[in-house]
């Protein structure tokens, strides 16, 4: 297989208007509203909010690159190239995001834990970049 062309114009319409898409906002706007609520609510204990972010901090990062790939390779191009649609079909498949979040927030939480005595978040993270790169390849081969 060759190496994949930048996303671009194509023959696959890419469409936001899909479940998918919502569930995904959704999702970030619970986060959101929790970190919204906790903040309000507790009056910002600090600790509070070091809970949250130690708990959530690398899932929203990980939500938030996704929902910005999908939006921007969606209004660039609302008919993609094969990369466009891989990408989109990558996030919004669920698939890369079932397996990434888990395995980014044990490895984090670990990390943490036992302040850098185990460092798994940098591993943790580049395991699923290569799955990124695995199920895009999939996609990318349709």
């Amino acid at each position: 297989m060759a190496w994949p062309s930048a996303p671009g114009t194509g023959p696959y319409p890419l469409s936001l208007n899909v479940p998918a898409f919502y569930i995904l906002g959704g999702l970030l706007a619970v986060f959101g509203g929790m970190l919204y609520l906790l903040s309000t609510r507790t009056g910002g204990h600090r600790r509070a909010l070091q809970g949250y972010l130690e708990a959530a901090g690398i899932s929203l990062v990980f939500l938030v690159f996704s929902f910005l790939l999908v939006v921007a390779v969606a209004w660039h191009d609302p008919s993609g190239n094969r990369t466009s649609r891989a990408l989109v079909e990558t996030v919004l498949g669920g698939i890369w995001l079932t397996f990434a979040i888990p395995i980014v927030t044990v490895g984090s939480s670990v990390h943490h834990r036992s302040h850098g005595g185990v460092p798994w978040r940098i591993p943790s993270v580049l395991v699923t970049i290569g799955l990124f790169g695995a199920i895009f390849a999939y996609y990318y081969a349709q």
